[in-house]
This record gives C-alpha cells, sequence and structure tokens, in this order.
C-alpha cells in the first residue's frame, strides 16, 4: 500500500549502538556519549522491544524510558508496541556541532507492573538543519506534558499519543500558518468510536492540537491557539522550551490541552510528515501502520464489542470486521454549503444486498468537501477477494444542483492477523478511477470486481 516518501527523516542518522542497549526493573543506566556535525533539530530515532508488555492487556501496557540529555531532564517515552520491535522517534531541541550525551533509565512509576526491561535495538539521531523543509514543523512542534486526570502517569496505559504531523492549512510555509495534530491510541470519552468510524475512517482518533503564524525566522510567532476545553481555540499564553517548542499540558479525557504544565512527565513527539491536501486525515494511520495495532489493542480491552458483529447494526464490533475507505473529493460545481454527504456501498459474494458505511442512517453521514474517509462494517471475516463492488451515493440535505467528483478508492483494506496489520487492497483497484455524482445520477459504482 503507497504511503508518502520523499525526505521524511525516519531514521536516516547514523547508527550511534555496537550492541542493544538494556535498561530494566532491576536497574541499569545506559549512558552514550555521541557527536554531530551539523547544528540544528536533533530527533531521536530508537527501535525498541518492551519485555512483558501489551497494550492488549491490563497491567501489562507498556515500559516506560526516562530521557536525560545533556544531563537535564528531557522526556518520558512510553513503550507501546509491546514485544513487536517498533520505532519511536522523539525531538531531543535545537542542538550545536560537537560531543553530547543523552542518558536513559527505567521509568518504575511510569510503567505497568508487567514491563521487565526495555531493550533499545537500535538508536540514531538525525540533524535536521535549518534549510530543511522539515525544519520548521519539526522545530516547533509541541512539546506535550502527559495527562493525569486520575493517575500521575496515566497514558501509560490509556490515550498515549503516538505520532503527530502537520499541515500548513494556507497552502505551504510561505502562507505563514502552521497546524499540528496528534494521533491517539484511544481517547475515553470522545466520540462514539462506531461513529467515528463511519464519519473518519480513524481507528485512532486524530486531534489538532496547536496552531499558530511563523515569523520571518521560521518560528512560530503570534496568532498561536490551542485547542482547550470543549474543543474550541484557546489563544496561548504559555511558555515554551527547547529553543522554540510550545508547552502544552494534556488535560480531560478527549483530546484536549492547557498551556499551563501541571505534571512531572513530558513526550516530544517531532512533527515530520505533512498531511496531503488530497488525502483524510486517516491517511496518517496508514503512515503509521503501527497505530492500528496499538488503536486496536486498545479499544478491544476497553470498549464493549458485538460479539459475533453483526454487519447490519450500527454496534461496535472487532476492528477486523471493517472496512477502511479513502477517496479524493472535490466539489466541481455548487456552493461548499450545498455540498451533500457521501454513503459508501460496499457488495460482498453470496450477500443479497450491499452493506452500507453508515447503516441506511441520514444522521451518520458528515457533510464536507475535503476528502472522504470512512470504515464499512463486514460480516466477520470477510476477505478483501469476497468483495464485489464498491459504490458511492450523494445524499443531498438541500435542493441545489451540485457536482462532486469522487476518485480512488485510494486505500480499501481490512486488517488482518493479531497484531492488526494492514491487509491487502483488493485486485484491481485503480486508485486513480474517478466518477461523477449529480443531484440526478447521485449513485455510481468506482470499482467492480
Amino acid at each position: 500500500m503507497p504511503v508518502p516518501g520523499g525526505d521524511s527523516h525516519l531514521g536516516k542518522g547514523k547508527e550511534l549502538l555496537e550492541r542493544p542497549a538494556v535498561v530494566g526493573r532491576g536497574g541499569g543506566v545506559y549512558r552514550l556519549r555521541f557527536a554531530v556535525p551539523d547544528a540544528g533539530e536533533a530527533i531521536l530515532n530508537m527501535r525498541i522491544v518492551a519485555a512483558g508488555t501489551n497494550w492488549g492487556k491490563p497491567e501489562q501496557e507498556a515500559g516506560t524510558l526516562r530521557i536525560e540529555f545533556e544531563g537535564d531532564y528531557s522526556q518520558h517515552l512510553i513503550v507501546h508496541g509491546g514485544e513487536s520491535e517498533t520505532l519511536y522517534q522523539r525531538f531531543l531541541g535545537d542542538i550545536g556541532i560537537g560531543a553530547h550525551e543523552i542518558m536513559f533509565t527505567f521509568s518504575p512509576e511510569g510503567s505497568a507492573q508487567g514491563a521487565q526491561w526495555l531493550r533499545t535495538v537500535s538508536m540514531s539521531v538525525d540533524i535536521v538543519e535549518r534549510d530543511d523543509p522539515v525544519y520548521i514543523p519539526a522545530s516547533n512542534s509541541p512539546l506535550l506534558y502527559g495527562r493525569a486526570e486520575k493517575d500521575s502517569y496515566e497514558m501509560r496505559k490509556s490515550d498515549v499519543p503516538m505520532h503527530a504531523f502537520y499541515r500548513y492549512p494556507q497552502g505551504g510555509p510561505t502562507g505563514r500558518e502552521i497546524e499540528f495534530f496528534y494521533v491517539y491510541s484511544h481517547l475515553d470519552k470522545a466520540s462514539d468510536p462506531a461513529l467515528r468510524l463511519c464519519q473518519t475512517g480513524c481507528l485512532a482518533p486524530i486531534e489538532w492540537s496547536f496552531r499558530g503564524s511563523l515569523d520571518s525566522a521560521g518560528h512560530v510567532a503570534k496568532n498561536m491557539t490551542f485547542q482547550g476545553r470543549n474543543h474550541a481555540p484557546h489563544g496561548f499564553a504559555g511558555t515554551f522550551a527547547l529553543r522554540g517548542h510550545p508547552v502544552l499540558q494534556a488535560v480531560g479525557f478527549e483530546g484536549m490541552f492547557h498551556d499551563k504544565r501541571v505534571t512531572p512527565y513530558c513526550i516530544g513527539h517531532p512533527a515530520l510528515e505533512m498531511i496531503p491536501d488530497d488525502r483524510p486525515l486517516a491517511w496518517m494511520q496508514n503512515v503509521y501502520p503501527d497505530s492500528y495495532r496499538t488503536a486496536a489493542y486498545e479499544l478491544v480491552r476497553q470498549a464493549k464489542l458485538e460479539k459475533p458483529g453483526n454487519p447490519r447494526s450500527k454496534a461496535l464490533a472487532d476492528p477486523h470486521d471493517y472496512l477502511f475507505l479513502h477517496f479524493g473529493r472535490k466539489l466541481v460545481q455548487g456552493e461548499p454549503r450545498n455540498a451533500p454527504p457521501v454513503e459508501v456501498l460496499v457488495s460482498v459474494r453470496g450477500q443479497d444486498k450491499p452493506f452500507s458505511s453508515t447503516f441506511g442512517d441520514n444522521r451518520w453521514l458528515k457533510p464536507g468537501t475535503e476528502p472522504l474517509a470512512t470504515a464499512c462494517k463486514l460480516p466477520p471475516g470477510t476477505p478483501v477477494e469476497a468483495l464485489t463492488e464498491i459504490a458511492v451515493r450523494a445524499v443531498p440535505q438541500r435542493r441545489d444542483p451540485f457536482q462532486l467528483e469522487l476518485s480512488g478508492p485510494q486505500v480499501a483494506f481490512c486488517l488482518i492477523g493479531p497484531s492488526y496489520q494492514v491487509g491487502p487492497m483488493p485486485a484491481g483497484v485503480p486508485a486513480d478511477s474517478k466518477i461523477l455524482l449529480t443531484r440526478e445520477a447521485p449513485q455510481a459504482t468506482i470499482w467492480k470486481a
């Protein structure tokens, strides 16, 4: 399945470890000195295995590293990938040419009871220089202080932010505004997961965190806001750390923030990937496919699931039971306010009628003209080879004429295996196919086996 390529800075730095570094509950400190030939924003890339942990099992969710840099506290790294080797990326801040020191210790207060030791298989440091296009988002990424509504280190077991990304809502850095997002493992009191799957195609919730305008040097300097209580934008009056990173405090259970820190641990996710204009936010889960595994584990651990899943009911089922779909969407004619929401219909061999992404309920439709992502509930165990047709239907909410172009599907897959891996696309799906929906012809087949 294609994902954005290019200069993504995904672990391209020189390998720093000659052998795996291990710290554990029994103790152990790992200290490393390294030198860098260039100055810039330092991105730490670590592949880690966490023995005795499993995000899908209570009290075994994660182990946590405490990281010190240049002798000072830097952040905590929550290792949520369990015993699977998983890449974690963190920013260390703006550093200069020459020698530096980093130190890791096991954090018992931030680790589940089952966590025994953390084994760092590989480690590298990328230096993002000032003339690199990624420098602006990397050096302005928020430093997030972890939520502690019920427990001092509660993100070690629920609602952990897994990845960060960015976009320029006004069309690139010359537009002078940048916006940051987090991909979470779960959000305890956010929207109904079944409804979210239908309306956003996201198994892992994605929320914006911070936005602001850039000055001539590429630093966020004015019009700064964060997503505060009630999901509203609040003016940022907080502090900065590590030469330019705005400090946010996670609050509540719905992916919201404050600009005054109160908890003892922080997490520095670098935003290294930009959401493409022609892709939905859900696309970022495909850029970071490990997010499906962690999100599915937490959903199965915490949510009440329909067993076995009934594809004709709205009740939340196991994540394996959904077909994830992304489409490009463009309003060719008509006013944006008149753009109709879209229902996706999936036909399966042996079934007498197609399955609806909205279960035929117009209240589950989501209007908009941005790229479309959804998840359609299918009979348990349905392989993509059993799909026979994917159709789309515009559902006008007004009498005004419209022309709506859909392209794709860009992706169409189910999650497979015990680790909820992204499965294959159905054979012959043309990701660049386009169809036009109108008031006179609101439904069309976009792919047929």
